[in-house]
């Protein structure tokens, strides 16, 4: 495992992330009472603080309204 490399990939997705969930006029509030994640832990995912689990992903995408994949497409 690259963790240069990862942590590249998960500080992406993060920036991604919040431009896609600041994009629907959500707040962070507004997505994790759509879904199964905490507020503290979608902001450290944002941040790039967080690696997560797939099942995590499938549950942010619930919380935006948007399928999975539209949240790799950056």
């Amino acid at each position: 495992m690259n963790n240069d490399r990862d942590k590249v990939r998960i500080v992406n997705f993060g920036n991604n992330l919040r431009k896609l969930r600041e994009k629907l006029n959500l707040s962070q509030d507004d997505v994790a009472s759509n879904c199964d994640v905490t507020k503290g832990n979608l902001s450290n995912i944002e941040n790039g603080k967080k690696d997560f689990q797939y099942t995590t992903l499938l549950e942010i995408a619930k919380g935006l309204g948007l399928e999975p994949k539209d949240l790799l497409d950056f």
